[in-house]
């Protein structure tokens, strides 16, 4: 297990941070803020109490406070730009709805974007340069590694004509399969489902958490992607057409995924090639 953080902004680079031979030691510990919350409190006048609405969180604040360290003063300050050039995550920050990875040395991960970051100069012969930086999270869970989980869907070998006929005449089967996962963690995760063609009127489901069913019908080449998570809630045809769910459909914010074991079930009709559903997700816990 690493000792170091790490901060990820993809094509702007990443650095690890918190041990001496990172070159960028703790002067102290992270500070990790309480999630910011919005609630619908309200109360009557001339009368006792107060009403509780809903709570909603948002995300936290990651303070760290770092020191770069060089053999001299130039060194020192060569080190603060670099940290500097990462944490402006300049590709990041153009894109809407882009997130860098902050990883804890426990291996957990948390998505969010870098914020403040301000230098203290030391005197000078210090050789060493204070950093004061903040990372505003998405959401106030901390994640484990992406698992996966695919649901083959096979003919059926039942199916009948589907009226009114059209030539050439196809013959489908609405068809069903399952397949079962456990979620690990300590508080609830959410998913993104990808549904890969061909295949008409697809849905899926997770018994006791969702079920998303779309009318529609995605050809060998076209996928459906249902986000869930806080942040990126989309439904995706594949990878930029806006696409649409039944009303029957579970809202995209209460498709969680609670801690345990799970069945995805995929329902279809197809006749040819291999339609699939995947279920991807991590396992969310409420500590780094």
């Amino acid at each position: 297990m690493s000792t170091d953080w790490k901060i990820d902004c993809g094509s702007d680079g990443f650095v690890l941070f918190g041990s001496q031979s990172s070159r960028y030691p703790f002067a102290i510990a992270p500070e990790i803020g309480d999630a910011d919350r919005t609630d619908q409190d309200s109360s009557l006048p001339g009368v006792d109490g107060t009403f509780f609405g809903v709570d909603t969180t948002a995300g936290q604040t990651v303070a760290f406070g770092l020191t770069a360290v060089g053999e001299d003063d130039a060194e020192a300050a060569a080190l603060y730009a670099a940290f500097r050039k990462v944490w402006r995550a300049d590709t990041i920050r153009a894109t809407p709805g882009a997130v860098a990875t902050l990883t804890a040395p426990s291996g957990r991960s948390t998505f969010g974007r870098p914020r403040r970051i301000t230098p203290a100069y030391m005197p000078r012969g210090a050789g060493a340069v204070g950093i004061t930086a903040d990372f505003a999270t998405q959401d106030d869970r901390w994640y484990g590694p992406e698992k996966r989980l695919s649901v083959p869907l096979r003919l059926s070998q039942s199916g009948g004509f589907v009226f009114p006929l059209t030539f050439p005449m196809v013959s489908r089967g609405y068809t069903t399969a399952a397949n079962t996962f456990v979620v690990d963690g300590d508080v609830d995760s959410w998913p993104v489902i990808t549904i890969k063609g061909p295949i008409l009127n697809p849905t899926v489901e997770v018994p006791g958490c969702f079920r998303f069913s779309a009318a529609l019908t995605l050809q060998y080449d076209e996928q459906l992607r249902i986000d869930t998570r806080p942040g990126r809630q989309t439904v995706l045809r594949s990878g930029s057409k806006i696409a649409s769910l039944t009303r029957t459909s579970t809202l995209l914010p209460a498709a969680s995924l609670p801690p345990g074991a799970h069945t995805l079930t995929l329902s279809g009709s197809s006749s040819t090639g291999s339609p699939t559903a995947q279920i991807a997700w991590r396992p969310a816990y409420s500590t780094p």
